[in-house]
């Protein structure tokens, strides 16, 4: 039941941070801002994570869980979203020659 809730609980910040980046891409047309927000976010979601599954876990190395949870897949979320900036400025300056 745990790990369950665990799971869900970085579904939704994962879910979150993806909407809220894309929110931001639509209002600046910044792609590198967006990549920006997703990382900053990797660190501040897992301290957040660590929080809540040492709460959930009731011990304090669910803390250290917590930080493993959901900091290393937003930050290969905030690398891949960066590959693709990049792929997408590359482009563009490659039709405007």
């Amino acid at each position: 039941m745990t790990k369950l809730l665990l799971m869900l609980i970085l579904i939704i910040s994962i879910l979150s941070v993806n909407l809220i980046a894309f929110f931001y891409y639509r209002i600046t047309k910044n792609i590198y801002f967006s990549a920006f927000i997703i990382l900053i976010s990797a660190g501040v979601l897992a301290i957040v994570e660590g929080f809540f599954a040492m709460i959930i876990l009731d011990d304090a190395f669910g803390f250290f869980f917590g930080l493993n949870l959901v900091g290393p897949y937003l930050l290969i979320n905030s690398i891949i979203v960066l590959l693709i900036a990049v792929a997408v400025s590359i482009i563009k300056f490659s039709k405007l020659l």
